[in-house]
């Protein structure tokens, strides 16, 4: 039965066979006359029971009660559909979410690195106190000598922020404090507190007294070597929560600023620039649908030009990347790339043998330089260092093939094929090096440690192709040559050059070296000659 029938009462009735159709049709005849209830027209009729009606009209309120849900829902739903939002009030809300969120997240960072700072300043602080407590008060804790231990505290309690200050005996009874009437008391230990570090000679600890938060630093006090007492200075960070809640007191002020500038310039735009939204939209859906090829006519020599030759380029962009990405992976030599988009289906990328130059360049005494390195220093230098060396391979037409760690591995004769390559692989090893020395240069002018670098060099039949898996695939370079290649490199020292005698064979016209032992490589049942190159000439062997 239809919902709109269900609301009446005679349907429901009809419709559980209470009263017939004719029965109904009669009722309502009479109740034009009348005007009394349906209900009561039935009951009176004897056509239907007080707790028919009752029942029905228990489902009359529960029909009534679902479509009057649905045409709110409905309607609701309708009305969001037909409401328009103009593109001033979108943008102003996106840009005003998009200034909080990125305003708190400078925040967040602002007041953490301020923070750390802060803490920093304070520690070196508390550290430098206590080592002078020490280094002073070891003699006049040992002669007993009262007024100098207070004199010492006296000078420390005037610096700010210092919250306590004391000198204990030998047995933790305190024998000097900023407080005079803790002296000759027990130590009072500090429980719960964070250690921030411990050592033999310094234990920093973080708690909370009340709502003051405290940096406890202690240090022993010792004499020819013997303990003789211990220093404790408390330093309140109370200045840090200060000086946060004043800044962001800024914060908030400034996010509000431009918050404001944010609207009214969104407004400015939005109304500039919503023509060539509506030009866009047509090519945004192809886009969408994965036609790379649809370009948009430019209609105009403006900034809406300049819009629409944007998109053009970005279409192009994509469809380059959707044809790199299936093909290959990501390469960043423009001649690479230029090739790949040429020959998307060469017979290189399913795999075959060729005759290649691979080089390893790995950074010597790295692990030691990174443990004792903060890691922003460290991703820095080898970021340096990556962008030196690809530059230099690509100077010489090599591909990087991977990086792994703080090693660079290279191949020349691959992707760009030049008979060369063992001498464009050296020539591009020897000015890795002389670059790497004029940075040196300038590391160590600067007090930071240089670079050094050992790279191996080793020319020979290897496969090249596609490996990996259908989710990500890797193309490089696999085989004996390359295994030789790596541990070459393994004997290379630092501003050292090491090569395989079949390289050595390729470029002795041209390349200084110094002859060594053969060694023993693995996976190699006769020794390998090796040399180590000294520089380059025009000498012909």
């Amino acid at each position: 039965m239809p919902e709109d029938k269900k609301n009446l009462l005679g349907e429901i009735l009809v419709e559980r066979r209470v009263i017939t159709e004719a029965d109904l049709q009669d009722a309502l005849d009479e109740q034009k006359i009348s005007k009394n209830r349906l209900g009561k027209i039935l009951i009176g009729k004897g056509k239907a029971s007080p707790t028919d009606i009752l029942n029905a009209l228990s489902l009359k309120l529960t029909y009534s009660t679902q479509a009057e849900i649905k045409r709110s829902t409905l309607s609701f739903i309708d009305r969001l559909k037909n409401t328009r939002i103009p593109i001033k009030v979108r943008l102003s809300v996106f840009i005003t979410l998009l200034v909080v969120i990125i305003m708190a997240f400078l925040s967040f960072f602002y007041f953490r690195s301020q923070r750390d700072e802060f803490i920093s300043q304070t520690v070196r602080l508390g550290k430098a106190i206590v080592v002078n407590l020490a280094y002073n008060g070891s003699v006049p804790l040992l002669e007993d000598d009262e007024a100098n231990l207070h004199i010492l505290l006296e000078e420390v309690s005037k610096i700010e922020d210092i919250e306590y200050a004391m000198i204990l005996g030998k047995t933790e009874l305190i024998r000097a404090h900023t407080d005079i009437n803790k002296v000759n008391q027990p130590y009072d230990y500090i429980y719960g507190a964070k250690v921030l570090q411990s050592d033999d000679q310094l234990e920093i600890k973080r708690y909370y007294d009340k709502t003051k938060e405290i940096l406890d630093f202690y240090m022993p006090v010792e004499f020819n070597k013997v303990k003789v007492g211990g220093i404790h200075v408390g330093i309140s960070l109370e200045t840090l929560q200060k000086k946060i809640s004043e800044t962001r007191l800024f914060v908030i002020s400034l996010t509000l600023l431009i918050i404001s500038a944010g609207i009214g310039i969104s407004f400015f735009i939005s109304t500039k620039f919503s023509k060539p939204i509506y030009m866009l939209v047509n090519g945004t859906r192809e886009i969408k649908n994965g036609n790379y090829n649809f370009k948009i006519d430019l209609l105009s020599n403006d900034e809406l030009g300049d819009l629409t030759a944007s998109f053009n380029d970005m279409a192009e962009g994509l469809r380059k990347k959707e044809i790199i990405q299936d093909a290959f992976g990501k390469y960043v030599a423009p001649e690479v790339v230029d090739m790949i988009l040429k020959h998307p289906d060469e017979k290189w990328l399913k795999g075959q043998k060729l005759v290649a130059t691979v080089m390893f360049a790995d950074i010597r005494g790295f692990t030691s330089f990174s443990e004792n390195t903060v890691p922003e220093e460290v991703i820095a230098v080898l970021n340096n260092y990556f962008t030196l060396a690809t530059e230099i391979i690509f100077q010489y037409d090599g591909h990087v093939d991977k990086f792994i760690g703080d090693e660079v591995m290279a191949v020349f004769g691959v992707l760009l094929e030049h008979e060369d390559h063992p001498a464009r692989a050296v020539m591009a090893a020897v000015a890795l090096q002389k670059e790497l020395n004029t940075v040196n240069l300038q590391l160590e002018s600067s007090g930071k440690k240089p670079v050094k670098v050992g790279i191996g060099i080793n020319v020979g039949e290897l496969i090249v192709g596609n490996i990996g898996s259908k989710k990500r695939m890797e193309y490089t370079v696999i085989g004996d040559t390359v295994n030789i290649a790596s541990r070459l490199t393994r004997l290379a020292g630092p501003d050292e050059i090491i090569i395989s005698d079949s390289v050595y064979q390729k470029v002795c016209e041209f390349v200084i070296v110094e002859e060594l032992d053969p060694v023993m490589v693995k996976g190699k049942s006769a020794p390998v000659k090796i040399y180590r190159v000294k520089g380059i000439n025009q000498h012909v062997c």
